[in-house]
């Protein structure tokens, strides 16, 4: 059986750092790695990584910095995609993640039950396992 590799999305927000921490612990419990992702909605530049947007690469530093703290192998990946749900399913299938770590928000009382709607459509699409960080 190959290692677990944990696929985690994060989008810069505190209930995405959340999710963040979450993944990588799980997969220092496991003996596992992470893969680091966020989706970006535009074509990607001509120059690959190097002309990300700042902002995306702050990003993607913050999970390596936390992953390596934990000593938790770790590799991130700029996914560009029309949408965020096809951008995360696209790279879970790419790297062969073992899971999808995502958050989502509630929406008040009674939203509380409903999921975002990119998480919804990864959780219908996915053909693994995905965990949702509230």
């Amino acid at each position: 059986m190959s290692a677990v590799k944990i696929l985690v999305t994060t989008d810069g927000s505190n209930l995405s750092d959340k999710a963040v921490d979450t993944a990588i612990e799980l997969a220092e419990q496991v003996g596992g790695s992470v893969v680091g992702m966020t989706v970006v909605l535009s074509a990607a530049p001509a120059g690959g990584f190097t002309e990300e947007e700042p902002i995306v690469k702050e990003r993607l530093e913050a999970i390596s910095h936390k992953a390596a703290e934990k000593q938790v192998p770790c590799e991130v990946v700029v996914e560009h995609a029309e949408t965020v749900s096809q951008g995360v399913l696209a790279c879970a299938a790419r790297v062969n993640a073992t899971y999808i770590v995502m958050a989502s928000r509630g929406l008040g009382t009674f939203g509380a039950l409903l999921l975002g709607s990119e998480t919804q459509k990864v959780l219908s699409q996915a053909d693994r396992p995905v965990l949702v960080v509230r």
